[in-house]
């Protein structure tokens, strides 16, 4: 039998404002009128256990929250919580007794969601990089301590996956093999024993934090402002937890969509921007967890919806190639004078090859106690650009990076490497590591850097301090790997893009 809310809310003259026709949408949980330029948002009173929304009580709470925890990734979306009045004729804010409460929202452009971007191959990667130093923000200013510490902890991500197990053990083989189903067992149970103490870290370190809690491609809408919304408010256990597990379900989700070099650059501009790269091991883990949660979703859709079988059965193998071994991991370090183009050059390069990024310029900040964007401006070989803070900082660098490659992740280290012994450092790392090892050696003219260096002076995100004043200097001390091995060298003088796109083609060989 239809609801009445609902049979009214499908009526256009019902509205306050102006609407032709309404689109109603259905979910499990809510049923959401497209209503011109506004959406209106009701909580079907169900009680499915994670979520209780039986009484008028509860979901008036509950679209408050929506409201209230939806503002913090959007501007002027959440509009706020409206009353539906009357028995025969329900009418916003009419007479008689509320029957029902919605949320109001400022209707957002479909063809701007991030998955439908990726879909037209309309995505542009600076886009997602902002995302990721949008989220960082975000977490580094979301709350932590008590019961979201206790929801981040191992204890909980241990009875989550036993939850899904559970919930997904009547499911037929040809939607999850029972063959999928112990190797994720399998892996999980051995990744957590062994990773216990890394899972404790991070709840003491703080990275457990109130976070978004449904980082979907399809929750982010590219306009001139990026507005990440649709976060879950019904319960804290689905929303408090370790950020590593917030930004493995976007980029499980880029990954699904057939773009893991959109995932990669996500990832490392979260992490650039964080620091936080003692994420990087937890990321498979993450990533196989949002997977399998998306394919026991859509499972519970498959008896009203055929169609959705083959869906969660996607989902559930992209969760199962999260278990793979990768194959020998690598480190990569970039070298050249300042404006040669070798961080443009690393992150085209690790998008394509799947590996994390570290740079010097930021390591170098976080170690001074300096935002990466402070500026610090200094003589050649001073103060942060001291010879003493540069090896504090390539030290740092290759702590980090060698952590990484534990992981068995490949990684790139963005920095000058102006000297034959730092280029040995790495070459030393590498090899203790068991990883492969490759220098990308960017260049151009002096003129063509001393260009870009003007330019990159007025880009309030830029990093590096390093100036045109400092270019003559830089050259006149650099030494270049024109006689060490595996070396490839990159001309950036038509654009570092371009030039990355062969140095690609030749480490993949």
């Amino acid at each position: 039998m239809r609801s009445p809310v609902v049979a009214a809310l499908t009526d256009p003259a019902i509205y306050p404002h102006a609407v032709d026709r309404v689109e109603l949408i259905e979910t499990h949980i809510s049923w959401v009128f497209l209503a011109g330029e506004r959406v209106y948002k009701v909580k079907k009173p169900v009680d499915l256990g994670f979520l209780d929304f039986t009484t008028l009580e509860r979901r008036r709470f509950f679209c408050e929250e929506e409201v209230r925890l939806n503002r913090r990734l959007t501007h002027d979306v959440y509009l706020g919580v409206v009353d539906l009045n009357g028995r025969d004729a329900i009418r916003f804010g009419g007479t008689g007794p509320t029957v029902e409460v919605a949320v109001v929202m400022r209707r957002l452009p479909h063809d701007r969601m991030l998955d439908e971007l990726v879909r037209r191959d309309g995505a542009d990667p600076a886009l997602v990089e902002e995302l990721g130093r949008i989220v960082a923000r975000f977490h580094a200013s979301a709350p932590t301590g008590g019961e979201i510490d206790e929801l981040g902890s191992l204890g909980t991500v241990s009875a989550n996956w036993r939850e899904n197990f559970a919930q997904t053990a009547k499911l037929p083989a040809d939607v999850l093999p029972e063959e999928w189903r112990q190797t994720l067992r399998t892996w999980v149970e051995a990744f957590m024993a062994r990773e216990a103490p890394r899972f404790a870290a991070r709840v003491a370190g703080g990275r457990s934090r109130d976070c978004h809690g449904d980082l979907q491609a399809q929750h982010v809408c590219c306009t001139e402002q990026i507005q990440i919304f649709d976060c879950i408010e019904f319960n804290h256990r689905f929303r408090y937890g370790d950020v590593a597990g917030e930004v493995a379900f976007l980029a499980m989700d880029l990954d699904r969509l057939g773009r893991s070099d959109l995932a990669l650059r996500f990832l490392n501009a979260y992490l650039d921007a964080s620091g936080d790269y003692d994420a990087v091991p937890l990321l498979d883990f993450y990533r196989a967890y949002r997977a399998f949660v998306r394919g026991k979703v859509l499972s519970f859709q498959i008896a009203e919806r055929p169609e959705t079988a083959a869906k969660a059965r996607d989902r559930f193998a992209l969760a199962v190639r999260y278990t793979e071994r990768r194959d020998r991991p690598r480190l990569l370090i970039t070298t050249g004078v300042i404006g040669s183009g070798k961080s443009t050059a690393a992150r085209h390069v690790a998008a394509r090859l799947g590996a994390i990024v570290v740079r010097t310029d930021a390591v170098r900040k976080r170690l001074a106690g300096l935002a990466l964007n402070e500026r610090r401006q200094a003589g050649f070989g001073e103060g942060l650009y001291s010879p003493e803070m540069a090896a504090r900082t390539y030290a740092e660098a290759m702590s980090v990076a060698t952590t990484i490659l534990d992981a068995g992740w490949p990684v790139i280290v963005d920095g000058a490497f102006s000297s034959a012994a730092q280029r040995g450092l790495a070459r030393d790392a590498a090899t203790r590591a068991g990883a492969g090892f490759s220098v990308l050696w960017c260049d151009a003219p002096d003129p063509v850097l001393a260009e870009r260096l003007r330019r990159r002076a007025h880009d309030p995100d830029e990093v590096s301090d390093a100036g045109v004043d400092l270019l003559a200097d830089h050259r006149a001390h650099y030494e270049p790997p024109d006689r060490e091995s595996a070396v490839i060298r990159i001309d950036t003088t038509a654009g570092a893009d371009r030039a990355a796109e062969k140095a690609v083609d030749e480490l993949c060989r």
